[in-house]
């Protein structure tokens, strides 16, 4: 989907909004208050973007050890049932 291109219905109607006069200090504000807003959700990095030390050292390891334990103990149940052992 291109942007802009009236395959997207937000942008479509977000273009057929009227244009509305904005005294230029109030705009000016507005512009500022934006980018300031912007610049700061920038500089912050997303919550799940770095994982908590409990959860790297401990719980990461802590489940994917058990996932692999699962998996080998099916996998050993299955080639014994496909060569008779249990």
């Amino acid at each position: 989907m291109k942007p802009f291109s009236g395959e997207d219905p937000l942008a479509r109607g977000l273009a057929e909004l009227p244009a509305v006069p904005l005294d230029p200090a109030v705009a000016d504000a507005v512009r500022r208050r934006a980018r300031a807003a912007l610049a700061e959700g920038a500089e912050r990095p997303a919550p799940l973007a770095r994982p908590s030390p409990a959860w790297a050292a401990v719980l990461l390891p802590g489940l994917l050890l058990s996932s692999g334990a699962v998996y080998v103990w099916d996998a050993v149940q299955k080639i014994g049932q496909i060569y008779g052992g249990g």
